[in-house]
């Protein structure tokens, strides 16, 4: 599937907004007290995990089946601004 430089920048953006959501939920969570909410704040997060990591998914897909495979730099290395799993 041949995106559009605008597709490409909507999916860039989209990454971008799930990553600081995913940030912030992690931060948050940490900061909070109750346990319950805690863990409502921590799933939330998950999913902007979830939803960023398919992006980048998608993204690998798509640049793999459109730049020659030969080249370096034809996929998006994930450890790039990807969520940081560890904390």
């Amino acid at each position: 599937m041949q995106l559009s430089t605008k597709d490409l920048n909507y999916i860039k953006d989209e990454m971008s907004w799930e990553l600081l959501a995913f940030k912030k939920c992690h931060h948050y969570a940490q900061e909070c007290q109750d346990p319950q909410i805690k863990q409502l704040i921590d799933d939330i997060g998950r999913k902007h995990q979830r939803h960023y990591e398919q992006l980048l998914q998608f993204m690998n897909t798509a640049n793999t089946k459109t730049a020659p495979m030969n080249q370096p730099g034809t996929q998006m290395d994930p450890t790039m601004g990807g969520p940081n799993m560890s904390q």
